[in-house]
């Protein structure tokens, strides 16, 4: 049994990291190694992506922590972004506070804008000097992991899809009131909420009765991204604060339709999660939402920033509680079949394998 330290951001602090993490730790993963959870989330006002002097203090910080809880064990599993380049520097140095503690080091990539950000050679050349300490780097996405082999090489980069644990989401019965379209995110611009506001004002303007729901909170790069959604928001759709995630099952519950109108994404847990829960998706084609949702079995796929593909891609959903139905179900059978928490935690379970294999 192999004694790994996960490194990544917990409660409070919502999004898809969080989630992944406490995904991994109630997985089986848990019963095949000696895990433990080093938390780097705080509660000071985000700001994420730059270099601010908090920032700089609280990854001098972490690294130390690192560096301290790490001795003695054989896998430190670093969860980043690793993008832009203040995230990238962090991921790094916390890499290096595992290895300094005898470690063999992951670091595991959430970002979906990583392949957008490495256009230019001194950020691939960057890139390649951050990532130097780490032995293994997984990608959840099938672009993030052809961006990364490029410039790491393909014997240090892995595939390992996202996963949900199927038991926590059953769907719900069909109901017969209004239907809610639902947007589980951050409360930021680059999440598309400001399309998917328009495209309930264009659907309102044709006639189809639905609500608009937002489940979501602060963004990581700070509460003045938040202000024009929620200006954009009042009076079209109902605002929901974020929830915990021991409340997330009753959030998708209220839900008819799901929404996912991001800029970029890697592959995105709350489209899982609402397949999961047996909910047609409407989402835009960035990272592997293409791979998730199978267009006209399981939802829409449609293109990024486009309010009026939304609309069109919503409107006949929302209009035929039988076709929600259909597709809700297609799309829980295919989360059961191919993105299991069961099947992420199995290949996760393999990288570790292969970095410590042989050691004492």
């Amino acid at each position: 049994m192999s004694r790994i330290l996960l490194v990544g951001k917990g409660p409070p602090d919502r999004g898809g990291i969080p989630v992944f993490l406490d995904m991994l730790l109630r997985s089986e993963l848990a019963t095949e190694h000696e895990l433990s959870f080093l938390n780097v989330a705080h509660d000071e006002t985000p700001q994420g992506g730059r270099a601010t002097v908090a920032n700089v203090r609280r990854t001098a910080r972490d690294a130390v922590r690192v560096w301290r809880a790490a001795r003695g064990l054989d896998v430190v599993h670093v969860h980043s972004a690793l993008a832009p380049a203040v995230t990238l520097v962090r991921a790094s140095l916390l890499s290096v506070a595992g290895r300094l503690a005898g470690c063999r080091v992951i670091v595991h990539v959430h970002g979906g804008n990583v392949e957008t950000w490495l256009s230019t050679s001194w950020r691939r050349r960057l890139v390649r000097l951050a990532m130097a300490p780490a032995d293994r780097v997984i990608a959840v996405w099938t672009a993030g992991e052809r961006t990364l082999s490029a410039v790491l090489g393909a014997t240090k980069v892995r595939l390992v899809d996202n996963g949900v644990p199927i038991d926590d989401f059953r769907p719900s019965a069909p109901t017969t009131r209004v239907p809610r379209i639902l947007y589980v995110g951050l409360l930021t611009p680059r999440k598309g909420v400001l399309d998917l506001v328009e495209a309930s004002r264009l659907l309102v303007d044709r006639g189809v009765e639905h609500e608009l729901w937002l489940v979501g909170g602060t963004p990581d790069e700070g509460p003045a991204a938040e202000v024009p959604v929620r200006a954009a928001a009042t009076g079209v759709a109902h605002l929901l604060g974020s929830r915990p995630p021991e409340e997330m099952a009753a959030a998708y519950a209220e839900g008819d339709v799901f929404c996912l109108p991001s800029w970029w994404e890697a592959m995105p847990l709350s489209v899982l999660e609402a397949m999961a829960f047996g909910l047609p998706v409407v989402a835009t084609d960035v990272g592997d939402v293409c791979r998730a949702v199978a267009h006209g079995e399981t939802g829409y796929v449609v293109p990024a920033r486009s309010a009026p593909a939304l609309a069109d891609a919503l409107e006949p959903l929302l209009r035929d509680p039988e076709l929600r139905r259909r597709m809700g179900v297609a799309g829980r059978h295919r989360v059961e079949s191919q993105f299991s928490s069961t099947s992420t935690a199995k290949a996760v379970s393999a990288v570790f394998a292969e970095l410590t294999r042989g050691r004492p």
